[in-house]
């Protein structure tokens, strides 16, 4: 670790300075003076509250040496406080070119691979080992050196100020053609030092200041120095109004992509956007304690360039896009959705999604509604009742794949319409509204699925050709099949090395076929244990597989498409071996955590018995 100069009372402000320790953890300086726990009354401590909450030893709290009761110097968790002498203070580094240069190999050192050989091997399959090649090292590291590249990466390196001499300035001089930095994960905690590092690179467009607890901006004035900023990123930064987003915005007029995930933007809904962020394509507002899309995201809805809008784990539970007029479009230019995480529990939620025309990709997982559903329902399901999907959770949707999924929802929903009443779908095929009722109970249970699937009369008459047979035949159920029973087209490829040059298996399979039977398959054709296979499937023109993780499970669960691609891997014992110890150790270390905050619990508990025992031993005294 770099040495530090040493640390001052005055130069420690509380809920301000960050603080590090050898191991790295880091923390920030609550309190700074006397400990009443210390053999000396009069040395100065700084107490410090830990990002890991169980790095500590106490809660700020000890007790008294003179008076034996105990004394609060702060508060934080039950194991994340602790003192530190001033001497063993680490409050960081300022940003100076030896640093800078420390991050990237000089030209003139010691090759790694003098002779293109790395010194490592790798195991072939037949046991023997073979040398793996390094070509062109020196021409990479000509392309690496400091004047050379655009963008440099200072994460966790202990940053907290900028140069202090001037000696220092004039050597980062050259560096002013930087075009981007990222100081990501280190201990800057003032907007001032931030604007004096930015102000040393006066070229720069892309900044990230994420895991910095820099807090609110306050009274500080950004003024002039991120005028060509073009992207910032400030995920946990400890922000709590959006009022620092909005000023951000006035004083950033290029910004293109900003991300302030982690923070608490609530307040939001007391601020407006007009006049800010006019060229912003990107925004991430990721745990930002979001409650509601009416009152809170519709305040972003005039931002004409944005394109890809995250609120992942926020406790949103309904898209309410509601309109000024209806030539007034919100979120005019948006293709792209992020709400994993979010509190969605209904399809309805989600449909007037819809009206945002130029939505394209949706991401939608860890809900709910998703929690309770298969994969392959989800992906289906989400397809059909928002037609103007491409993307779904980064997947492609192929022509083929939507139109499997459109004709398979107005399958279900007919299904349900026969069961209200039998002339219910040739009523709707005809252009009537509500088709033959038996009864007013019957005719309102109609309006009602009706209104749960605005998206089927559309499809129905999208697909009435191919529909209309089903719909005819759906009183006849010997002769219309489940869903989960249409035939597709798989491919099964092994990748296990000792079957991995075998010929492909080329199947037609019903989609209610289960993992455990294909399993078997594999393990009769490619001899492959079947407690040892892993299995994932691949849809086409989808570059990442997702894996069929449960035997019980069938392939319309996992959304197996027609001409999806499943492949067969052999689990790794060793590797298996380790996960398993790995996940003990985890196991233990947790368990150990939890007796020490039982531990700390008991402490104090008993703590306060003392006290209070002693307070009516007092009290009885004075009587």
């Amino acid at each position: 670790m770099t040495a530090v100069a040493a640390v001052t009372p005055s130069s420690l402000r509380p809920n301000i300075t960050r603080v590090r320790d050898s191991s790295g953890f880091v923390g920030t300086v609550l309190y700074v003076g006397p400990v009443a726990s210390a053999k000396s009354q009069t040395e100065i401590y700084a107490g410090i509250a830990w990002d890991d909450v169980t790095r500590g030893k106490h809660d700020g709290s000890v007790i008294s040496k003179l008076t034996n009761q105990i004394v609060r110097h702060f508060k934080c968790g039950p194991t994340q406080g602790s003192f530190l002498r001033l001497p063993k203070v680490d409050v960081g580094v300022a940003l100076t070119p030896q640093l800078m240069r420390s991050r990237y190999v000089r030209p003139d050192a010691e090759l790694i691979a003098p002779d293109n050989l790395l010194p490592h091997v790798a195991r072939t399959s037949s046991g023997r080992d073979k040398p793996i090649e390094f070509w062109g090292e020196v021409k990479l590291r000509n392309r690496q050196q400091l004047e050379v590249v655009e963008e440099i990466s200072l994460r966790m390196l202990g940053i907290s100020k900028p140069p202090p001499d001037l000696t220092s300035l004039e050597e980062i001089a050259e560096f002013h053609h930087l075009r981007g930095i990222d100081l990501a994960g280190n201990l800057l905690s003032d907007w001032e030092d931030v604007l004096n590092i930015v102000r040393l690179f006066p070229n720069l467009q892309n900044i990230s200041l994420a895991s910095n607890r820099i807090n609110d901006l306050g009274s500080v004035d950004l003024g002039m120095s991120f005028l060509n900023v073009k992207s910032l990123n400030l995920n946990s930064c400890n922000i709590s109004s959006f009022q620092t987003v909005a000023s951000i915005g006035e004083a950033m007029p290029h910004l293109e992509e900003l991300c302030v995930a982690h923070c608490s933007l609530a307040d939001i809904e007391s601020f407006g956007t007009e006049g800010l962020f006019e060229n912003l394509v990107l925004l991430d507002l990721s745990d930002c304690q979001l409650t509601s899309w009416q009152r809170q995201i519709m305040k972003l809805q005039n931002l004409l360039q944005l394109e890809s809008l995250i609120v992942n784990d926020n406790v949103i539970d309904c898209i309410d896009v509601v309109t000024e007029g209806e030539r007034h479009v919100a979120f005019p230019n948006l293709t792209s959705l992020q709400l994993a995480g979010t509190n969605i529990s209904t399809w309805t939620a989600l449909d007037q999604l819809n009206s945002i025309p130029s939505l394209r990709s949706l991401r939608l997982r860890n809900t709910p509604l998703t929690n309770t559903l298969g994969v392959g329902e989800v992906r289906s399901t989400a397809i059909a009742r928002l037609p103007s999907l491409e993307y779904f959770n980064a997947s492609p949707i192929s022509n083929r794949e939507r139109v499997e999924a459109e004709r398979r929802y107005v399958s279900t929903v007919s299904r349900e319409l026969l069961l209200i009443s039998s002339g219910a779908i040739l009523a709707a095929e005809k252009g009537t509204n509500r088709g033959v009722s038996a009864g007013d109970d019957d005719n309102a249970k109609q309006i009602q699925l009706f209104a749960k699937h605005p998206q089927f009369q559309p499809l129905l008459e999208k697909h009435k050709d191919t529909m209309l047979s089903l719909a005819i035949a759906g009183n006849d159920s010997s002769n219309q099949g489940n869903i989960g029973e249409e035939i597709i087209n798989v491919t099964i490829r092994s990748m296990a090395a000792a079957s991995c040059d075998m010929e492909p298996l080329r199947k037609r399979l019903p989609r209610s076929l289960k993992v455990g039977r294909i399993k078997t398959m594999c393990a009769k054709y490619f001899r492959v244990d079947i407690d040892m296979q892993m299995l994932h499937f691949r849809a086409e023109g989808d570059p990442f597989p997702s894996e069929l993780d449960d035997a019980e499970h069938s392939l319309f669960y996992y959304g197996v498409n027609d001409g999806a691609e499943i492949l067969v891997n052999e689990v790794d014992v060793e590797a298996l071996e380790r996960e398993k110890a790995r996940q003990l150790e985890d196991h233990n270390r947790r368990i150990k955590e939890q007796e020490q905050h039982v531990t700390v619990l008991q402490s104090m508990q008993n703590s306060d018995q003392r006290i209070n025992a002693l307070a009516a031993e007092m009290s009885q005294n004075r009587v």
